[in-house]
């Protein structure tokens, strides 16, 4: 079992668009709100990393594709230094694009690695089927070994984590944002896209299920055999009811209550080697509501009384 300790912040200020749509201010709006007291972190600031090239790469098909890169190499040796050292990292977006180099870390510290994939969307797609670029549409593609040959150098090799010790939870399916390339005269969606080996719950079966229950199920599937585990948590989980400061909101998520019964089994998996907690979009939060509620479920679920 890995030695608990306490949490670390980091902020990771990216925003994939290259465009200033506001998710790289997530992580100074959540850490005003208090979340590195919330949780009991240290707090290690934020990493000099940005995008704002927003250039379409035609060779990769990703925008700003130098700077993403330049961002994964970053984080991968600041997370890298935080697991060496013992710590357990909270890595704070901005946006997905931080999941590639943050995971990367640890595979490097654990080897073989199992990831819960919180998200209202499956980001499997590539640059050539992504309608916008951002490598926040493709970061679980990247960690599952189909993304840019140009950026395995900087992830340390194309796949960081098999496809089946991957669990996809809380996409909504036929949301019109999954939508992609036409193919054969139809379109397909990003679960269309999915490496088959991933297990995908969407959020409608979460709900059905019990997210309590769900939660227990991926802990049990992720961590199995006694791996070392990670968790992505994507704040557009949420339905645009109860969280409408995202970029791409939308409807038929969880709420709050929701997203809490799921993420305790998972905060309690016993090698979780961290968390990362992407694309709050604090220029869409008028008086900072959102950023209260993201700061007092996170305290709860990672808290030292969670």
């Amino acid at each position: 079992m890995e030695r608990v300790t306490a949490w670390t912040f980091i902020g990771a200020p990216l925003d994939s668009s290259g465009a200033d749509r506001g998710d790289a201010r997530g992580a100074a709006a959540l850490r005003g709100a208090g979340i590195a007291e919330g949780v009991g972190a240290r707090d290690a600031g934020d990493l000099e990393i940005a995008i704002d090239d927003s250039v379409r790469d035609p060779a990769t098909g990703v925008i700003g594709f130098a700077q993403v890169e330049a961002a994964t190499r970053r984080l991968r040796v600041a997370v890298g230094e935080l697991l060496a050292a013992g710590e357990r990292p909270l890595v704070v977006g901005g946006d997905c694009t931080l999941l590639p180099g943050t995971l990367a870390a640890a595979r490097d510290h654990a080897g073989k690695l199992g990831l819960a994939f919180v998200d209202g969307h499956v980001d499997a797609l590539d640059g050539r089927s992504s309608p916008t670029g951002e490598a926040a549409d493709m970061d679980l593609a990247i960690v599952t070994g189909h993304g840019p040959p140009a950026l395995a150098g900087a992830t340390g090799g194309a796949t960081i984590v098999a496809p089946r010790d991957v669990v996809v939870v809380g996409p909504r399916g036929d949301a019109p944002a999954d939508v992609v390339l036409p193919r054969g005269g139809g379109a397909v969606s990003e679960a269309d896209v999915l490496d088959p080996a991933v297990t995908l719950i969407d959020a409608e079966t979460a709900l059905a299920r019990g997210p309590r229950a769900v939660g227990a199920e991926i802990a049990a599937r992720v961590g199995r055999e006694g791996r070392a585990t990670w968790l992505h948590v994507d704040v557009d989980v949420l339905d645009e009811d109860v969280m409408g400061a995202v970029s791409y909101p939308q409807p038929d998520g969880l709420e709050w209550d929701d997203l809490e019964e799921l993420l305790a089994p998972l905060v309690a998996m016993p090698r979780l080697l961290g968390v990362d907690v992407t694309c709050f979009n604090p220029d869409l939060d008028g008086e900072g509501a959102c950023a209260e509620k993201i700061v007092a479920v996170l305290g709860r679920a990672l808290g030292p009384g969670g």
